[in-house]
């Protein structure tokens, strides 16, 4: 009689055993999460493409400027057509921070230069 009762639900069917529906479920999670995880990680490449695509037509609009204003900007023609010839999937606005970082501190350098080359 205790074994019945053991085997046997409230509703009278036979339970299943706990440990393969843990299995089951934790294979399944495993399955989802691998799954969400290859979601996330291909979403994340098609935004990032999207992101280099919208800069690349910005810097595009930066190709038609004059030199003037792109010294303004701490830039050359020469910095963002190399930005431009990156390939299709590469966002060339890293490229021209980079450019300009090094125009920023070249033109740091140049006016301590002259600071001390007037105090000398």
């Amino acid at each position: 009689m205790e074994r019945s009762i053991r085997e046997r639900s409230i509703t009278g069917r036979p339970m299943e055993n706990p440990m393969n529906s843990v299995v089951v479920n934790s294979q399944s999670s495993s399955f989802v999460s691998s799954f969400v995880e290859t979601v996330r990680a291909v979403f994340g490449k098609v935004a990032g493409l999207a992101v280099a695509l919208h800069n690349r037509r910005e810097i595009n609009q930066l190709a038609t400027a004059d030199a003037a204003m792109l010294r303004d900007l701490g830039l050359t023609p020469t910095d963002v057509e190399g930005a431009l010839s990156q390939p299709l999937w590469r966002d060339p606005s890293a490229q021209l921070v980079a450019a300009q970082m090094d125009w920023r501190s070249s033109a740091k350098a140049a006016k301590h230069d002259n600071f001390v080359g007037l105090h000398a």
